[in-house]
């Protein structure tokens, strides 16, 4: 088994769609399963919306299970602008696990997130000229390695070639491929790995004969819902009377985002117009207007649990058969609140977006993106990937 734990659910689904693609039996649990026998076991954890210590302490206490259960390799997921208490997780999970050196390779070679030398970059430029300087919780202020990772001197950066410490916390630089099979050639038994998704598929391929596993497709009738609870890409919604990709549109209004409270008599009224809109129609977005939110300061996590709280009053008004979420602090909330713990991927649409069946539920299926990904345009296909 291979056990990865994730810092959020959009990237553990996304690593659970990268297992799929191998081959490998694959599950995504918010709990360890001491009776699990998937080839590869990802725990997804909000951790990156949580306060560090709480973080830390459910990152140990996760590590511990997993242990009992002997995993072939221990892998961290990590967000791939660093977002997160990166560094924090990392000591914990070392407590934890008794191994000797964390590894980060930082970055996404794949999606231009590069480190070269001690500097982050993002599609060609310093990362702290980006729209990522304004990200709501964990801004990139500075595009100097140590600086985003909100490091110590105690954090030691290598390169391709060098030797690499044997004990504490290791920064890899990461500027192609190349340098990602290089790091992956270096780790050993006393390592533990971290970085993003295409650190974990460059992994896959060096422990890993990739095989087919058939899995039926998803059937292509019923009723969807999207809820783009990122803020990343929505001032680049294309709007055309109210519709995206011809499907509504449904503002969460700015009451219900000023509200200082989340509550299902706060957001009745919107959830039973956003469900009557899919009874007539099949499918609506739930989304933030960032015209709403610009002005003013809004707490993310109250924020998630809000779209949670729509979501459930939704699927009390009518039935549907998929959620497509969008940012993953929201889909975390929307789990929570409809008490699912295990999923099943099904389907990788594209790198990054999973179609995903829930355990004990044959009704509704989930396919979950992170925030800063696009979506791709097959999902726009009306009742294209819904399941039995």
């Amino acid at each position: 088994m291979i056990a990865v734990i994730a810092d959020d659910l959009t990237g553990a689904a996304e690593l659970a769609g990268i297992g799929l693609n191998h081959g490998l039996r694959t599950e995504v649990s918010t709990t360890v399963d001491e009776h699990c026998d998937a080839d590869l076991l990802v725990i997804a954890t909000d951790t990156r919306s949580l306060a560090v210590n709480e973080a830390k302490n459910i990152v140990h206490d996760l590590t511990v299970q997993l242990q009992q259960l002997k995993p072939r390799f221990l892998f961290k997921k990590i967000d791939s602008v660093l977002r997160g208490h990166i560094i924090e997780e990392l000591q914990s999970e070392l407590s934890a696990s008794g191994l000797k050196r964390a590894l980060i390779v930082p970055g996404n070679p794949h999606h231009s997130k590069k480190l070269i030398g001690d500097t982050f970059h993002y599609n060609g430029a310093p990362i702290h000229l980006s729209d990522f300087a304004n990200d709501p919780t964990f801004p990139a202020l500075s595009s100097n390695i140590v600086e985003l990772l909100r490091a110590d001197g105690s954090i030691k950066l290598v390169n391709n070639g060098d030797k690499l410490p044997s004990t504490g916390i290791i920064i890899g630089a990461a500027e192609d491929e190349d340098d990602l099979k290089y790091w992956i050639s270096k780790t050993d038994g006393n390592t533990l790995l971290a970085g993003s998704a295409n650190l974990f598929t460059t992994l896959l391929e060096y422990l890993t004969t990739p095989q087919r596993i058939e899995i039926p497709d998803p059937e292509t009738t019923g009723r969807r819902l999207f809820v783009f609870g990122s803020t990343f890409y929505q001032g680049k919604l294309n709007l055309q009377d109210g519709k995206h990709n011809n499907i509504p549109v449904h503002y969460v209004p700015a009451a219900t985002i000023c509200a200082e409270t989340s509550g299902d008599h706060v957001h009745g009224l919107f959830a039973s117009h956003v469900a009557s809109s899919i009874v007539a129609g099949n499918n609506a977005i739930i989304a933030i207007n960032p015209d709403f939110i610009k002005d003013i300061k809004v707490d993310p996590v109250l924020l998630s649990h809000k779209m949670a709280d729509i979501v459930k009053q939704v699927i009390d008004h009518t039935s549907l058969h998929e959620l497509l979420i969008e940012g993953g602090a929201t889909a975390w909330a929307i789990l929570e609140r409809l008490n699912i713990e295990k999923l099943y991927p099904s389907k990788l649409i594209a790198p990054g977006v999973i179609h995903m069946r829930i355990a004990g539920n044959n009704q509704l299926c989930l396919t979950l993106k992170p925030g800063s990904y696009p979506w791709p345009a097959p999902i726009w296909a009306t009742n294209n990937y819904t399941c039995i």
